[in-house]
């Protein structure tokens, strides 16, 4: 994997490789998540739902007999 032109030579090599990896994975993440949104806008414009990433415990309704859960 080619290092970028811009590197911490004070690092010894093994932890540069390290950080091109660690910067290569947050690029991916990052990427996956631009798509998760496209895809999401993309839902929304066809069929006008879009998903909320609620756990199944915070899709639960409001329960006015216990306080403090909603």
């Amino acid at each position: 994997m080619p290092l970028p032109a811009q590197t911490n030579h004070h690092l010894p090599p093994h932890l540069r490789e390290v950080c091109a990896i660690l910067a290569a994975g947050l690029v991916r993440l990052r990427s996956r998540a631009a798509e998760d949104h496209a895809r999401d806008a993309a839902q929304l414009e066809t069929h006008g739902d879009i998903r909320l990433h609620y756990t199944a415990r915070q899709r639960r309704h409001a329960n006015p007999k216990r306080k403090g859960v909603a």
